[in-house]
């Protein structure tokens, strides 16, 4: 994906911030500082600089990263209205961070880049597409993508190589579905919605019961549904409900090799972390955080605003704004606790025998 140069004039007006230094400088890339060269953008969160940062090839450094130390004349930086530097390059921005998203998107337009396309929209020749499927205005069909009876694409959608979208799907508009992706029989997809490579949408629930020491299957009947803005991570699962909805609902982002149980409500603005599972019935509130290997076991009611940190797993009904750690999940604070006791257990121990023999000599 090639970036499209603006000066930083052109960038800053696109951007409707205000601009300081050359405004003819042309940027090409935006950047991290410890990968800042001619013609990058990197950004400053904070007027006092940035801790912990890499020094940044021919530009010295002491303890931080701040304006004063980067001297280039060939790179701008976004900064906060605190940071005045007539003689820098800069993009003023009371929020540097979000800024730079934006100017990261504006110089790296999205780009379908399917093989045998030049037009807008259009289907692959080797994809097989249903009679009975409707497909809205300025969709991408790429190659081998499959789609079933009766599903329904809204415009702008682009299904990359191997999607399987089988029947009765409804999907909204400006949706992207990465190679191999998989959305299964009557799920419903909400516009804007990101699916990575090799994501399943709506596989059955691991719904059994046993008889005479057989497993036997539970026909899961429900669907899966995603609202607005959800993205799904590479190789993530999400499994349809018994009877009625698996939702994940506006804005949350789920990581790669993610487990979503059957019948699980997750609410508005989750960032769920790589490997982390969520086990079956769970309803979690809005903007539910869960680090890395994290869990949350089945049939758990999870409050708003909470946070498991990595390979924490919540076992219990949670209140409002908790931050849980360990296994079972407790406040984060008390696990810490017990983490830095259970690391001095050896030294305890080493001193209890040393009691211990001085109490028998006497």
């Amino acid at each position: 994906m090639g970036a499209l140069p603006l000066s930083l004039k052109e960038l800053a007006k696109k951007l409707k911030v205000e601009y300081s230094g050359n405004g003819d400088l042309i940027i090409t890339h935006v950047c991290g500082l410890d990968s800042l060269q001619a013609g990058g953008l990197a950004y400053l969160s904070s007027p006092g600089g940035i801790t912990s940062v890499p020094t940044p090839a021919g530009m010295s450094r002491q303890v931080s990263t701040t304006v004063d130390e980067i001297n280039s004349s060939q790179v701008a930086l976004v900064v906060s209205p605190e940071v005045q530097h007539a003689e820098h390059n800069l993009i003023i921005s009371a929020d540097p961070l979000a800024t730079h998203v934006a100017a990261t998107k504006l110089l790296n337009p999205a780009k379908p880049r399917i093989p045998g396309f030049t037009k807008k929209s259009g289907i692959h020749p080797s994809a097989v597409v249903s009679k009975s499927a409707k497909l809205g205005k300025n969709v991408i069909v790429g190659p081998k993508v499959v789609i079933y009876d009766g599903v329904r694409i809204g415009e702008n959608a682009i299904l990359h190589a191997g999607v399987v979208i089988m029947s009765d799907v409804v999907i909204g508009a400006d949706c992207t579905f990465y190679p191999n992706a998989g959305v299964q029989d009557r799920s419903e997809i909400g516009d804007r919605v990101i699916l990575q490579s090799g994501a399943v949408i709506g596989s059955d629930g691991h719904g059994y019961f046993q008889r005479e020491g057989v497993n036997r299957k539970i026909p899961q009947l429900g669907i899966v549904r995603l609202e607005n803005d959800v993205e799904v991570g590479a190789c993530t699962t999400i499994d349809r409900a018994r009877f009625r909805t698996t939702i994940i609902k506006q804005g949350s982002k789920l990581d790669n090799q993610v487990q979503i149980a059957h019948n699980v409500s997750l609410g508005e603005q989750a960032l769920v972390s790589a490997q982390s599972a969520v086990g079956g019935s769970v309803k979690a509130g809005h903007h539910l955080i869960m680090g890395g290997q994290s869990g949350i076991r089945d049939n758990v009611i999870v409050g708003n605003n909470v946070t498991a940190v990595a390979r924490a797993v919540i076992t219990a009904n949670t209140q409002d704004k908790e931050v849980l750690g360990g296994m079972p999940g407790r406040p984060v604070s008390q696990w810490r606790q017990l983490q830095s006791l259970i690391n001095r257990l050896a030294e305890l121990f080493d001193r209890v025998r040393k009691l211990e023999s001085r109490h028998e000599s006497e």
